[in-house]
């Protein structure tokens, strides 16, 4: 199909076969009412003791604690502390209709999400095993080109992590609502994407992630390459003779420039080799 049609495969990530891949912490349910108490205190402490904090005053909510500040001499401390102490459990419940919110729409966002998955290294034996059906596939080497302005020129390389990637952590994500220091959620978001568990380093991966409220909800899509993108196709040393014998007729018809290689195992040590056979 890859090279009748000229076409890769992007996958939703939530048929990935690591159930952490596009996987990250937020705010912990259980830490709403802590979370709420923070908020309460910082934003009593950066009202009344603390003028080098500034609010950022092109967000509504920041230009309204700024105003609270401007006017704090005509409010009394400890009748913003009754008034917090009312609204205390109305904030955890808003709190956590909005987390409830917000992992649902993060769910659809990830069935309405696909990706391109690529490797660096062709000879990698565990990738070989594991995505090229125990040697018996294939592997193409994809060109990333210019003047043709192809998806690939936006790959990004995954980083590996020993520790579960964490949005925010609470401090930062109180100083956010206090609009203290705003963080650019969706910026971070997508660098979370990138980070897989340390386990999986072996892959030397590189991604490509589209999100489109019009794909439907979970499979894959399979989108078209210009032709020139396919440079090599390298031929598993465990293919069967009747797989090749068809790659080889295929690639002369619809891939023609496609240059074809020959896996063959190392005789010496745990390496593949390839011998050109186009």
């Amino acid at each position: 199909m890859i090279i009748k049609n000229h076409t890769l495969r992007w996958s939703c990530p939530i048929d990935f076969n690591d159930p952490f891949d596009h996987r990250y912490a937020f705010i912990d349910e259980s830490r709403l009412e802590a979370t709420t108490e923070l908020i309460i205190q910082r934003f009593e402490t950066y009202v009344w003791e603390r003028d080098d904090v500034q609010f950022d005053e092109t967000y509504p909510f920041g230009l309204t604690l700024a105003h609270f500040r401007r006017n704090r001499e005509s409010i009394p401390r400890e009748e913003f502390r009754k008034n917090a102490e009312i609204i205390r459990q109305q904030m955890v419940e808003n709190g956590r209709r909005a987390l409830f919110e917000w992992n649902r729409e993060t769910e659809v966002m990830l069935l309405q999400t696909r990706v391109l998955c690529l490797a660096e290294k062709n000879d990698n034996l565990l990738m070989w095993a594991h995505y090229g059906s125990a040697h018996t596939g294939a592997v193409f080497k994809l060109n990333a080109m210019d003047d043709l302005d192809v998806p690939l020129l936006v790959a990004k390389q995954v980083r590996y992590s020993h520790e579960y990637p964490r949005l925010v952590d609470e401090g930062e994500f109180v100083d956010h609502m206090l609009c203290v220091r705003r963080i650019d959620m969706g910026k971070r978001e997508a660098e979370l994407l990138l980070v897989k568990g340390v386990n999986w380093a072996y892959e030397h991966e590189w991604r490509v992630s589209l999100t489109d409220s019009s794909y439907p909800l979970g499979g894959f899509i399979d989108f078209e390459e210009p032709a020139p993108v396919f440079g090599a196709i390298y031929l598993g040393c465990r293919m069967p003779e009747g797989d090749k014998a068809e790659i080889l007729i295929l690639a002369e018809e619809s891939l023609p420039s496609m240059e074809i290689w020959q896996a063959v195992q190392g005789r010496n040590g745990y390496t593949l080799q390839f011998e050109r056979l186009k």
